[in-house]
């Protein structure tokens, strides 16, 4: 019996087989972000795990790989691909490995391993699983808020789980 990465790695490699073209996200091993000190601290001490930034078109630039956004430009209509980006094989985020905290003017840094990054959208669904999975109530504020307006268009975000701090100049 195959377990489940036996049968995602099979699908992957068929899907190359097909698609020769397809080159996956190229992982970032070191992101840099500029913080507060204030956030910094709450990372340190442990009080904080989840970072968040907006889905803007810089971070967009950023974070998503332009070879599979172009790609995706190219095949974005086809069954296999859509189906591929539904399974999880074709998508342009690109796994964020360390990020490299600092000030605007670098008078301390943080460097921290990142557990999982993804996006987010603020509503019901996403805010659960951060608050189930994460602990995270950044944007328990902006989502009651949004319920509060009734407002259908939702922000999405770019979120960041913090592993562990490596190294820092922060006392």
């Amino acid at each position: 019996m195959s377990n489940n990465k036996e049968d995602f790695d099979a699908q992957v490699s068929a899907f190359k087989e097909k698609y020769p073209d397809f080159k996956p996200a190229k992982a970032i091993e070191v992101l840099n972000l500029i913080m507060t000190r204030k956030n910094a601290k709450e990372i340190l001490e442990g009080k904080k795990q989840v970072e968040y930034r907006a889905y803007t078109d810089h971070y967009i630039g950023r974070l998503f790989d332009k070879d599979v956004l172009e790609f995706l430009k190219k095949h974005g209509e086809e069954e296999d691909v859509i189906k591929a980006q539904e399974d999880g094989i074709v998508d342009p985020l690109r796994v964020v490995k360390t990020i490299h905290f600092h000030d605007y003017n670098n008078s301390w840094y943080l460097d921290c391993d990142v557990l999982v990054n993804d996006t987010c959208i603020v509503m019901k669904e996403d805010i659960d699983f951060l608050h189930e999975k994460y602990d995270s109530h950044d944007l328990d504020e902006m989502y009651e808020a949004l319920e509060l307006k009734k407002e259908k268009e939702r922000p999405l975000f770019f979120f960041f789980v913090i592993d562990k701090v490596t190294e820092t100049t922060l006392k």
